[in-house]
């Protein structure tokens, strides 16, 4: 079998309630790595998980949202200081990145999460830049990211028990599955 074949097989066996650990189990030393299996059993959104934290989905889809607008409104303010296609241009930029996390929160990609916590982490030095000209904004500024990274590392954490911060969780070497 491909991957393709054995990802579907995988989703079956999943969606008939079949427990994560027997479904690893029965896919594991084929075409594909038990790394690579475990993640994708991992990554899988249950639907017992997904319906109890629905409502925390969408305040991180609205949350998402609202800085797709807010990237958009200061894409078209920063770009407008430079040439009119540049706001055109800076403002798509700062309103489209933004919209593919939250289609990707709304499709529940365990990726999504994870992406969404790297490059925020990543950005944090260059939150501090205006800290000498107006420290109490630059640090509401911080929070509040700080925060929206931790809501979604969270959530990534309810949804996703199985998942480590960049792979499938492992104990004593074996990898481990709730079910």
């Amino acid at each position: 079998m491909d991957k393709k074949e054995i990802k579907q097989q995988l989703v079956a066996m999943l969606q008939g309630g079949r427990s994560k650990t027997e479904t690893f189990k029965a896919l594991s030393g084929g075409a594909i790595k038990d790394r690579v299996l475990a993640y994708w059993i991992g990554a899988y959104a249950d639907p017992a998980l997904l319906e109890r934290h629905a409502g925390k989905i969408k305040i991180l889809i609205v949350l998402t949202c609202i800085q797709a607008l807010l990237g958009l409104l200061i894409g078209l303010f920063v770009g407008a200081m430079m040439v009119p296609v540049a706001a055109v241009v800076l403002g798509l930029i700062g309103g489209a990145v933004p919209l593919l996390f939250a289609w990707g929160f709304y499709k529940n990609a365990a990726q999504a999460y994870t992406v969404y916590v790297i490059l925020s982490i990543s950005q944090m030095p260059r939150l501090f830049k205006g800290y000498a000209e107006d420290p109490t904004s630059t640090l509401i500024g911080v929070a509040i990211t700080l925060a929206v990274v931790f809501y979604v590392a969270w959530l990534k954490n309810l949804l996703f028990p199985d998942l480590g911060f960049l792979g499938s969780k492992k104990v004593k070497g074996q990898y481990v599955f709730s079910n």
